[in-house]
């Protein structure tokens, strides 16, 4: 009778661990499976309104009326973030990229470590955040060599427009917009949020693509009217630095997506 009772006993503490690791094993399992990460690719498309931008060819007219040619055209693009369908916020890992429209390969970046899904948005900073402008001349992307850090001023250009016009006040007829500053009140850093026309589908099974219109143009309107005859040479932060930077803020749009 006592050993009955005992294998009963025992049968029961049996089945009861077992049902635990079953469990334990499950959850295991389970903890195992993730969402996929895969890559966004985006290509920037440097335009002056509704025509792509040629660089010392191509005449342009800003709303001052003052007609200029455009001979550099770089701007940062950090700290990306994607939106996904529920409106979440996907923070993407630090990334630091120089566009230059003298360059095609640095039109066209690879945005890595993307949770699969579906997206509404991008968002990005146009110019290096204030941490990487404190910590010295760095390589890569963030060479001083890049031509894009004030070495007297320690801190780095968010984006620079330099070019040629009839109105310009200096003696070479040129402008010169090198546009810096991450201090307030001058702090030149510009968020920049871009909707999709359509759900952009991310999956480890097709490389998801994001087209980008820079509108070179904006950098003279909306909000601010610049006049290159007022302010030919801007290199340093402050007022004009900052009315400049509002206006670019406004010249990135979405050209096509594809999933």
């Amino acid at each position: 009778m006592i050993l009955r009772i005992f294998h009963s006993r025992l049968t029961i503490l049996l089945s009861g661990t077992l049902l635990v690791l079953a469990s334990c094993s499950k959850t295991a399992n389970t903890s195992l499976v993730s969402t996929p990460v895969t890559s966004v690719q985006i290509q920037f498309y440097n335009y002056v309104g509704n025509v792509p931008l040629q660089r010392n060819v191509g005449a342009y007219t800003n709303t001052a009326g003052e007609q200029y040619t455009v001979s550099k055209l770089l701007y940062y693009v950090s700290n990306f973030q994607l939106t996904d369908a529920n409106g979440k916020t996907i923070t993407l890992p630090q990334r630091y990229f120089l566009v230059d429209d003298a360059t095609d390969s640095t039109k066209k970046i690879t945005l890595d470590s993307v949770p699969a899904g579906q997206y509404t948005a991008v968002k990005w900073v146009i110019g290096v955040d204030s941490i990487r402008n404190v910590s010295g001349a760095q390589a890569g992307a963030l060479a001083p060599e890049n031509g894009m850090f004030w070495t007297w001023n320690s801190g780095y250009i968010m984006a620079k427009m330099e070019g040629n016009s009839p109105q310009s006040t200096t003696a070479l007829k040129d402008f010169q917009f090198h546009i810096g500053g991450f201090k307030q009140p001058y702090n030149a850093l510009k968020v920049i949020t871009v909707t999709f026309p359509s759900t952009l589908t991310v999956s480890p099974d097709n490389q998801a693509k994001i087209n980008i219109k820079a509108d070179a143009d904006k950098w003279f309107h909306t909000p601010n009217t610049v006049s290159i005859a007022q302010s030919s040479v801007i290199m340093a932060a402050g007022a004009n630095a900052m009315a400049v930077a509002e206006n670019y803020q406004q010249m990135f749009s979405v050209l096509s997506i594809a999933n």
